[in-house]
């Protein structure tokens, strides 16, 4: 679809803007509008009639509050009752207007001039004229402009000869009777950066007659904290809830609320954050095909929030960008405004058809109007309330083309947050709970009209509060916690007593120190262990007293057992992996397959938090991050010790290289291959090392071990017979398990077994074989079988735990389970099922674990699989 025209709300070099109707106000908002005029206008009766005591009368009922979502209108209402107070507080009342961000400056501005044209807009930086003021004139700036320590700041409070300090000009219009009122935008940010600075400038300099406070959020805590330093009390209030701003077509019925979910085996090949960058443009799409389809001449805008850039760390920003590039948001749609990258123009982007993606931090989020705003995805990790209702506010106003159909369609309707993190969304649910609860109220004293009787004792109370709440100290709570932890620590010997009398600076370090000593001391670092002391005897000593058992060669045990060596590291290196590699594309599932495989499935769950709708999930593709994949993969390539993953790597390439362009497959370069190589590699985890053995099984060494050795056993050691062990006795030196085994094999009747013998692992008459990863696997018997067609009827068995307690499932069991013998061939694995029955176990590649198939029977020694 093409983009719509502009909206005639922003003036263009090319045709002027039309001048911008009149809004009339909805019943809310004219209520709030005569609220604030009465309590004005109340406060300054109150004035007139105790003359001596103005500055009590505006410290005790001059503040009002008006609490309203964003989206509701707080800075026309505001705008509107400043027309309402001109010619009714008893004299010229001129205005100081006060935004939280120099952006939002002009955006005010550009509101109250085209929507309450009575008042006079002038600029504290260049026009501070006490005898041109006339009643309504508004003063629009931050607080860092005029309370400082900035260049620009000292100017406006420095006297010239062709302009007063703002300081004289303040008190040149009180001597000419004109009254001071303050408008606090975003309250709940109070004196925003330069708190100590604006605070002293508001009580000292200001000294306003009225003060009216406007805030989206519903924080006592923060109203207590601004009449805290500013030393007032705050009467009245005008509450309005979102019920009514919703039922005036103000803010969207709903919010839904999607949180990204990842799961199964690409979960950890695709980044959280494309995934919600991905989902929130496609509902973005949505939204704006349906505003096409409706003819309403609207292009929304998605915004994407990021962290602050940390220190020596990525730029958050360039990191969306780039993310959002690659799922195809075109470059020239996407605008960005931070701190580092300030837009000039950044309060007409809502109004701006031709960017539709707004990168943005924090910073900017609070107060930032976007009619236009549909979708938000956050990236960042902030979780708190006020992060809710920054989100809430962003996306939630009605843009004023789409009020006729308020309502009418449910996609249009709501507002869509998508998150990275389940657990970003408790500030969500409390921001949307918080709003939920709050009632419309109008409170104020306007109606109890009465001479306040004003005394020095209440003058004193107030100059003390004044004096001492910004500086309150530590609440007694702290004070007796501190100090009934600290004797804790006394009664426990960890600090001296001493420190009883000492200071609370070093006192609460002592408990700091003292907290942290006791918990390193309150573990052994091996916990309830006993702590014994090992020897490791020469295993080369050999009793003077001992007996000595011969192997019965009679019985076929060989003079040697066969042992695998494994290839020399250049041949591993260069012919192994080769043919390794061509092992890999003979089979019927390779890295082909994976060629043009570049999205993974992700999922997004969705509820809506204002219509307590749960709306299900959905599933959708998004891109596979590239360094995710590779960085997942490069394990897949070094599980053996002896070959380079780099250079194995380079031949899986190759070969995949020459295999694709034998088929006539296309792809665009290495990259690709690599790609497809790695995800191959992920999915099928036993893939590289089962090439690899069969192809190291070729090159493989089988030798002859060491003699069997004969038996020594120290005199005093427990010896029981064994009829078909190679020594005819039970070596003592065998553990339960595997005691347990050789008793079941001694025992059979079957005429299977000719001899058993326990083999010992690094030994080096022990039978080996060697693993995929390089290493060597020494099984723990070896049985002569009759029938059994292998060198000298050799089986090998492993005997293991059951899996329950032990490392039967370990990655290295893995391997061994699935290793055979060049000349023995398959190992058999076995372990008693409840200390009872001895099983037959075996990998099943299905649940990718080992499980036991069958109980054991010695007459499957005899069998080769």
């Amino acid at each position: 679809m093409t983009d719509a025209a502009p909206e005639p709300l922003v003036p263009t070099p090319e045709a002027p803007a039309a001048p911008t109707p009149q809004v009339v106000l909805a019943g809310f908002q004219q209520a709030a509008v005569d609220a604030i005029r009465d309590t004005v206008v109340t406060a300054a009766a109150y004035q007139r009639q105790t003359p001596t005591h103005r500055r009590e009368v505006a410290q005790r009922i001059g503040a009002t509050l008006l609490q309203a979502p964003t989206g509701s209108g707080k800075t026309l209402m505001l705008g509107r009752a400043l027309e309402a107070i001109r010619g009714r507080s008893g004299g010229p009342c001129v205005w100081f207007w006060f935004a939280p961000f120099t952006g939002l400056v002009a955006q005010t501005r550009t509101a109250l001039s085209e929507q309450c044209p009575s008042l006079r807009l002038r600029d504290v930086a260049r026009d501070r004229s006490a005898l041109m003021t006339r009643d309504g004139d508004v003063f629009v700036q931050t607080w860092a402009l005029v309370a400082a320590n900035r260049k620009d700041a000292r100017i406006v409070r420095t006297r010239r000869e062709d302009a007063p300090a703002l300081d004289d000009m303040l008190e040149d219009l009180r001597d000419r009777g004109v009254r001071v009122g303050v408008v606090i935008d975003e309250a709940h940010l109070n004196f925003g950066s330069s708190a100590k600075a604006a605070a002293d400038f508001y009580l000292e300099v200001l000294r306003p007659d009225f003060t009216l406070l406007a805030t989206a959020t519903p924080n006592d805590d923060r109203l207590e904290e601004f009449e805290r330093r500013a030393g007032v009390t705050v009467e009245n209030r005008v509450v309005v809830s979102r019920a009514q701003a919703v039922e005036a077509g103000l803010n969207k019925h709903g919010l839904t609320l999607g949180v990204v979910r990842l799961e199964g085996r690409d979960a950890e090949l695709i980044d959280r954050e494309t995934a919600a960058l991905t989902v929130a443009w496609r509902r973005h799409n949505a939204v704006k095909d349906r505003l096409a389809e409706r003819g309403l001449g609207v292009v929304p805008l998605m915004l994407v929030q990021v962290e602050d850039e940390a220190d020596g760390g990525p730029d958050p920003v360039e990191d969306a960008r780039r993310r959002l590039i690659e799922i195809g948001v075109p470059p020239g749609v996407i605008a960005v405004h931070t701190s580092k990258e300030p837009d000039a123009d950044f309060h007409t982007l809502a109004y701006d058809p031709s960017r539709e993606v707004l990168i943005f931090k924090v910073a900017v989020a609070t107060g930032f109007d976007a009619p236009r705003a549909w979708t938000l995805a956050s990236l960042r990790r902030t979780r708190g309330v006020n992060f809710g209702l920054q989100i809430v506010g962003r996306i939630m106003r009605v843009h004023p083309l789409v009020r006729p159909i308020h309502g009418q369609d449910p996609l249009l309707d709501r507002g869509y947050v998508f998150l990275t993190d389940p657990e970003l969304q408790a500030g969500l649910d409390a921001a949307a709970e918080e709003l939920k609860a709050v009632r419309a109220s109008i409170e104020t004293v306007a109606d109890d009209l009465m001479v306040l009787e004003f005394t020095n004792a209440d003058r004193a109370a107030l100059d003390a509060r004044r004096a001492v709440l910004p500086h309150a100290p530590p609440t007694p709570r702290t004070d007796e916690e501190r100090l009934a932890r600290l004797d804790d620590l006394i009664g426990g010997g960890f600090v001296d007593a001493s420190l009883r009398e000492a200071p609370p600076e070093a006192q609460t370090s002592a408990v700091m120190a003292g907290e942290w000593s006791r918990e390193l001391g309150a573990t052994p670092l091996f916990g309830d262990l006993p702590e014994q002391a090992y020897q490791v005897a020469d295993p080369g000593s050999i009793p003077r007293t001992a007996r000595t058992f011969p192997v019965l060669q009679e019985r076929g045990v060989p003079v040697a057992l066969l042992r695998e060596r494994p290839p020399a590291p250049e041949q591993m290196d260069g012919s192994v992996i080769e043919a390794a590699a061509r092992e890999l594309f003979r089979r019927d599932r390779s890295p082909l397959e994976y060629l043009s495989r570049t999205l993974g499935r992700a999922g997004v769950s969705l509820r809506d938090l204002f219509l307590a709708d749960r709306l299900g999930e959905e599933t959708f593709n998004v891109r596979m991050s590239e360094a995710r994949i590779a960085e997942q993969a490069q394990a897949s390539f070094e599980f053996n010790e002896t070959v380079s993953a780099r250079n194995w790597k380079r031949a899986l390439v190759a070969e995949f290289r020459r295999t694709a362009d034998n088929r006539g497959m296309e792809y665009a370069d290495e990259t690709t291959l690599r790609r497809a190589l790695d995800l191959f590699a992920l999915h099928n985890p036993d893939a590289l090392p089962d090439a690899l053995k069969v192809a190291q099984a070729q090159a493989v060494v089988l030798e002859p071990a060491d003699p069997i050795p004969p038996l020594v056993v120290p005199d005093g050691a427990e010896l029981r017979p064994a009829r078909q062990g190679a020594y005819a006795i039970f070596p003592p030196n065998m553990n339960a398990n595997e005691r347990s085994f050789a008793e079941l094999i001694d025992a059979d009747d079957s005429g299977k077994v000719l001899w058993w013998l326990r083999l010992q692992e690094n030994a080096r008459w022990a039978t080996t074989l060697v693993l995929p990863s390089g290493r060597r696997f020494f099984p723990d018997f070896a049985i002569g079988v009759k029938g059994r067609s292998t060198r000298d009827q050799i089986a090998l068995v492993e005997t293991k735990d059951d899996g329950v307690d032990g490392r039967l499932h370990s990655d290295v069991n893995r391997q061994k389970i699935t290793a055979q013998h060049r000349e023995y061939r398959n190992v058999r694995w076995t372990y008693q099922e409840d200390g009872q029955r001895w099983m037959e176990a075996g990998y099943d590649p299905a649940l990718e674990r080992i499980r036991a198939f069958r109980p054991f029977d010695v007459e499957r020694l005899v069998l080769i699989e």
